[in-house]
């Protein structure tokens, strides 16, 4: 059995083949299992008792919800009806209601059509003309998209239908009536059509767009803009180009599909967000992710989290407190989504005042139609893969065992384990030998083992994960009213094994047009979400790159010596990752609810009142707790658990019993109120139009929360706590948060239309808070915006071309402010946790804290925007181009000064800082065939941003310099810097660099770092194929980012002692074999040395050794630009021959890959490009196969 391949093996290995086997298989299985299904015998249950006939085939075709088709002249005719069938077919029941009516009936088109059988007296002669006939046609768009759901009457009569799901319908009717074809956004056509015409013709009908929905409407969250009117530099995706099966939230689904737009997804994990970026930084210390507005309601973060946090390129997803917690729009259903818009000059987000400064994202979500209900279901079914060793340049066991060999026939102390005896390693195995404890076999014995365990962590740590998608909508209108309601519910499952989130989703939008000038909007928006994740300190990633494969999972071993200061000293605290996992727990929960209504009130002719009100609450948990079984526990106790301690052990323990427990809760209320008047109206006989606005908005927002930490936690016990006195002294902490921030702001718009050829708007808006200065001149900011458009399309000149289809060029001009919600204009103290030390000696009064100065005269970051952009289509829009040029400046951004230990303060708040962001956007979308049948289409989104930090008063320390936290003038944002590393000692083997000569130098680290470059992407984009032939279509995303440089992976992990020799449990590189040995080697090898506590390793007077320094070093640098394959996607449309047998109006079903492949530098040896990899909390971004299906009812 040991020969054969494992299942999981075989299944990894054929998993697309069987995924598409099984999708062909269900298609074929849906086609001939409904092959002979007929409408008349489907079972009906019905009664009636002396009913009109016209009553009871209505009330049939509720029951049935099929289509009845007749002559309403010939059934009002018909005799009073009483029947009563139970589980019967339609077909009979059609037979005895129909009885003595002289009519007949027929299937046709997946529904019912009721004719006369013959004339009502055989003496009576009828003329042809009064004699009905059939006609039957399709109504479809100028696009060729069949139109479902188009009403067609005929005319001076009752009679009419509605099309099916792919625009035929068939209709009753006399020779020269004319019939009617309208819906709702469309023209109306009327036809006449005689017998012989309907007798040899399938009428093809066309219905094009009407006139006042001919324009695309941009929406900016505060107005929907006629798209020749809009001048700023926006962009817009529609749902179907915006999602991506396999993703939880919408926010990983834009990467790539933007320009201007970079998108880090910096973890795998499903709770990870994502870093987004609009063009670039504008912020030292705010947050500078791009603000989300979701159907004209602001949608703040769910919780408050620090900016530092936020902007951190590394995504520390599973760090603790509420990271865990997705952002702005995790909680949104990505299926309820109409459309997103992205505002991205001054000139769009000028209206939005201080909160736009880094671009703004609209989400538009969908509305209901008018016409019967349509229902939706929808499902994504997919398995996230596991990790794996086959693309690591990491050890095997035997590799691993040989090192230790190699090590101690070197004569290397191993000190790093200083104190800890084992005998489950070679360095412990081979003490044990030497103090004769073991012999000689079964030394062999062991160490032999020990060669051949080679432990797979990815398999012990991580899984095959399954995660699902379900959603139900429903939409539809009658009259005066529409209405769009949705539930969903989602469970994503990470490759690591306790990662994992729930999300449940409710959504309900009412439109009513109340009066003929009063229009009501009523949204409703809730969602509950679960999140799993791992404790800190605790990482998977991190454990399966780092550990040797020669430890079997189940073992526990030691790791370091007890801290207890009593005698007599306890043992070793051991550790076995699968009981941390066990004894450790972060879990937390969100509950958000959005309630927004709207009203349009139109005072006059083009004048509009329209208010904007909605209220957002926000509660989130969360539980982060270590049981006392747990390692991180054993530290802070002193001991193992199953140690006995003495009396004196326990008195001096920082937590002698129980775990330690921090439980966080946060409630967010945001208020938020808008009115604004508009009036629109046209100028010189409508050459020209004009466009204006003015309004108020007022908004607060109001945080309360409490984090208590508790130590003596017991969750077998109820999950109750009991605490001794010290460790309630030692550990337990409460803290309660409040916070207000109160906004009001003014605005006003114009936008001027000349001749439909020139176009010009302005924006200002001013807004004051309670957060920011005393001062009048800083409590209210202004911020503008300039634009222009030339519509050359429209020039006389122009419109002949064949050539052209469209071109217009903007300019714009503006400015852009940001708030630091961090800092405000009041002193905040707080005491000091009690402690000895805490109180006056003298009065025994408690001592306040100062936690933030008082920043009266703090001003608002404040941002100046210029761009460029033109719009072109060419060749009837087979080709279009959107490129676009900014420059930004920012100013009196506040940085962060180091003070003066005098102060009392170790630092504070100024403005003194400016930034510069300049870039260039292109959008190329080919059309390479277009056909009914067949299309192929190419899209090509590519951006570069180049930003430079310019003077400010940071005062940045080595470390900043080296992890690219270092504000430097002249430099980007995320640039990095490392030590020169200058070569082997040809003597020991330990790497050498450039040292500082003299104090000048060491206070200045740029003159002995070398620049690195940065870590964010320079250039970033995408590349996708579109193909469609008939009903089936294959997508494929690439997106790519070029330009950033990250560090290597250590060589090995140094843990407490301060040499270069691996702990007997570390896991190392490979290119460790080819490390230094002898003198010479420098000669052939980069890779120094291993060496003991007894060399020199320490590194001038800086704190890092050398060895550390190797690992910070510019040799370890490579360049991170990398290509991804995003998506692969397989769809087909069912056709409506099937459909309609399963009684069901469309069905469409895929199958998907997301991160297929990535294309890297060889150097990395399979560090994932996009995340940090070792350090860090991320978890690996790994291949995901899945299957989804759209139902319309």
């Amino acid at each position: 059995m040991s020969g054969l391949p494992s299942f999981r093996r075989v299944m990894q290995g054929y998993a697309v083949p069987l995924l598409l086997l099984c999708f062909l298989l269900l298609v074929t299985g849906i086609v001939r299992a409904q092959g002979s299904y007929s409408v008349l015998d489907s079972r009906v249950t019905y009664h009636a008792n002396g009913l009109p006939l016209p009553t009871v085939l209505k009330e049939i075709r509720t029951i049935t919800k099929l289509r009845f088709t007749y002559n309403n002249d010939l059934v009002r005719k018909g005799p009073a009806v009483t029947v009563d069938q139970k589980n019967g077919t339609l077909r009979e029941l059609l037979k005895r209601v129909l009885a003595n009516s002289g009519l007949e009936f027929i299937e046709d088109l997946g529904g019912v059509v009721i004719y006369a059988e013959k004339p009502a007296s055989a003496n009576e002669k009828i003329s042809e003309k009064d004699v009905a006939f059939r006609v039957l046609g399709q109504v479809y768009t100028v696009d060729g998209e069949p139109l479902a759901g188009a009403t067609v009457q005929v005319l001076g009569s009752r009679d009419g239908t509605t099309t099916a799901i792919d625009g035929v319908f068939s209709l009753w009717m006399k020779e020269h009536q004319q019939f009617r074809v309208s819906m709702l956004g469309m023209k109306t056509v009327v036809r006449t059509v005689t017998r012989a015409e309907a007798e040899k013709v399938f009428m093809k009908i066309k219905l094009d767009t009407a006139a006042q929905a001919i324009s695309e409407v941009v929406v900016n969250g505060y107005q929907k803009i006629d798209a020749r009117m809009s001048t700023a530099a926006v962009f817009t995706l529609t749902a179907a180009e915006a999602l991506q099966p396999g993703q939880m939230s919408i926010d990983k689904m834009l990467q790539g599909k933007v320009p201007g737009l970079m998108i880090i997804n910096s973890s795998g994990s499903v709770n990870a967000r994502p870093t987004i970026r609009m063009r670039g930084t504008s912020t030292f210390v705010g947050n500078a992710s791009p603000l989300w507005v979701i159907d004209d309601v602001v949608r703040p973060d769910p919780v408050d989290i620090s900016a530092t946090q936020l902007n951190n390129v590394v995504s520390d997803a599973q760090s603790g407190d509420f990271s865990l917690l997705g952002g702005a729009i995790s909680g949104l259903n990505p299926y309820d989504i109409e459309k997103i818009t992205f505002l991205k000059d001054a000139a769009a987000t000028a209206i939005y005042g201080v909160r736009a400064a880094n671009g703004v994202i609209v989400v538009t979500t969908k509305r209901g139609k008018a016409g019967p209900m349509q229902v939706s279901y929808n499902t994504s079914l997919s398995f996230q893969q596991r990790p794996s060793y086959s693309n690591l340049n990491l050890m095997n066991s035997q590799q691993r065992v040989q090192l230790s060999r190699e090590l101690y026939a070197d004569g290397l102390l191993q000190n790093s384990n200083n104190g800890l005896s084992e005998n489950i390693s070679y360095e412990g195995l081979m003490q044990a030998l030497n103090a004769r404890r073991i012999t000689e076999s079964q030394f062999k014995t062991a160490v032999g083992k020990l060669q051949t365990n080679n432990t797979d962590w990815f398999k012990v740590l991580f899984r095959n994960a399954f995660n699902m998608t379900h959603g139900v909508s429903m939409g539809g209108g009658a009259g005066k009213t529409t209405y769009y309601g949705s539930i969903s519910y989602s469970d994503g499952k990470g490759a690591a094994q306790l990662d994992g989130n729930k999300r449940y989703t409710a959504d309900l939008a009412v439109h009513a047009d109340a009066t003929k000038r009063l229009t009501v909007d009523f949204k409703l928006m809730g969602n509950y979400s679960e999140s799993k994740g791992y404790y800190p300190g605790v990482n998977p990633l991190n454990y399966a790159l780092q550990t040797s494969r020669i430890l079997d999972p189940s073992l526990t071993y030691p790791v370091n010596v007890s801290g207890m200061g009593v005698l007599p000293k306890p043992p070793p605290i051991t550790f076995n990752m699968l009981n941390e996992l066990a004894q450790t727990e972060n879990n937390s929960s969100i509950r958000s609810l959005i309630v927004g209504l709207g009203l349009s009130y139109k005072i006059t002719k083009g004048l509009v009142f329209r208010n904007t009100s909605s209220a957002i609450t926000d509660a989130a948990e969360s539980m982060q707790a270590a049981y006392e079984g747990s390692k991180s526990v054993s530290d802070r106790r002193g001991w193992d658990l199953a140690y006995m301690p003495n009396d004196k052990q326990v008195a001096g323990s920082a937590l002698p019993y129980g775990g330690l427990a921090v439980i966080a809760n946060q409630n967010v209320l945001t208020l938020n109120t808008r009115n604004m008047l508009e009036y629109n109206t046209g100028l010189f006989k409508d050459r020209d139009q004009f466009i204006a606005s003015a309004g108020v908005e007022i908004n607060s927002s109001q945080i309360k929360g409490l984090s208590i930490t508790q130590p003596g936690y017991f969750p077998d016990r109820g999950m109750s706590f009991y605490p001794s006195p010290g460790s309630q002294f030692a550990l337990g902490r409460t803290t309660l948060t409040r916070a207000l921030t109160n906004t009001l702001s003014m605005f006003g718009t114009a936008t001027y239309s000349l001749n439909s050829r020139y176009v010009f708007s302005a924006t200002v808006r001013t807004d004051g808070s309670n957060r920011f200065g005393q001062y009048s001149n800083a409590k209210f900011l202004p911020n503008f915006g300039l634009a222009g458009k030339w519509n050359v399309t429209n020039e006389s000149w122009l419109q002949t071309s064949r050539i052209f289809s469209g071109l217009d060029l903007r300019a714009t001009f503006g400015t852009q402010g940001n708030v630091v919600t961090a800092v405000g204009p009041e002193l905040i103290a707080s005491y000091l946790p009690v402690a000895k030390d805490n109180y006056n000696q003298v009065t025994g009064i408690p001592l306040l804290g100062i936690k933030s100065l008082p920043y009266p005269d703090l001003r608002w970051e404040k941002t100046y925007q210029w761009n460029f952009g033109v719009d072109l289509s060419l060749f009837d829009r087979r080709l279009s181009v959107n490129a676009d040029y900014y420059m930004k400046r920012s100013k009196d951004l506040i940085v962060n000064r180091i003070l003066p230990y005098e102060y009392g303060m170790s630092d504070m708040y100024k403005n003194a800082g400016t930034l510069t962001n300049q870039g260039l956007e292109l959008h190329l979308g080919v059309e390479v065939l277009r056909g009914k049948n067949v299309n192929l289409s190419l899209s090509f989104i590519n951006s570069k941003n180049f930003n430079q930090i310019g003077a400010n008063d940071f005062q940045n320390n080595y470390a900043d310099y080296l992890n690219g936290r270092a504000f430097v003038p002249g430099r980007p944002i995320s640039g990095f810097y490392s030590y020169i590393y200058t070569g082997l000692n040809g003597t020991n083997g330990v790497p050498t660099f450039r040292n500082p000569d003299g104090k000048t130098q060491k206070d200045d680290p740029t003159t002995f770092l070398v620049y690195s470059g940065q870590m964010q992407p320079v250039f970033n984009g995408s590349f996708s194929m579109s193909f469609r032939y008939k009903s089936f279509s294959t997508t494929a995303d690439f997106y790519y980012a070029l330009g950033s440089h990250k560090r290597l992976n250590p060589l090995t992990t140094q843990v407490q002692a301060m040499d270069g020799v691996p702990t007997p449990f570390t896991n190392v590189s490979r290119e460790l074999i080819n490390r230094w040995r002898k003198p010479g080697d420098e000669k052939t090898t980069n890779v120094p040395a291993i060496v003991d506590i007894t060399t020199n390793t320490t590194f001038g007077d800086f704190p890092d050794n050398v060895y550390s320094a190797y690992n910070q070093s510019d040799l370890r640098v490579v360049n991170n630009s990398f290509m991804r394959c995003r998506s692969i996607r397989f769809d087909y449309t069912l056709s409506q021959q099937v459909v309609r047998r399963i009684g069901v109006k469309g069905i469409s079903t895929g199958l998907f890959i997301n991160n297929l492949f990535t294309v890297a530098s060889s150097k990395l040896h399979g560090q994932d490009p996009e995340i940090d990899g070792v350090g860090t909390t991320a978890l690996p971004i790994t291949r995901q196969y899945g299957f989804n299906m759209n139902v319309n009812f």
